[in-house]
């Protein structure tokens, strides 16, 4: 019987992911097989909390770059 995946746990791979973990090390580490963290990449949830992680890094970093002395 397949297992159910929380969004929680969907956010947290794709976090792992954002933060340059493997497919094999998420997998690994929420006891998923790589094959399910590679279809949870094509899930809509994914995509949305994808693009906020890339929206919140790119503001992260042009804050930094406004900080930084001249």
């Amino acid at each position: 019987m397949a297992r159910r995946v929380s969004t929680k746990q969907l956010l947290t791979a794709c976090q792992m992911s954002f933060e340059g973990k493997s497919n094999r090390e998420i997998a690994t580490t929420l006891g998923f097989t790589e094959t399910t963290v590679s279809n949870w990449r094509k899930l809509e949830v994914w995509q949305e909390f994808e693009a906020e992680l890339i929206k919140a890094y790119k503001e992260q970093v042009l804050n930094l770059e406004g900080t930084a002395p001249s």
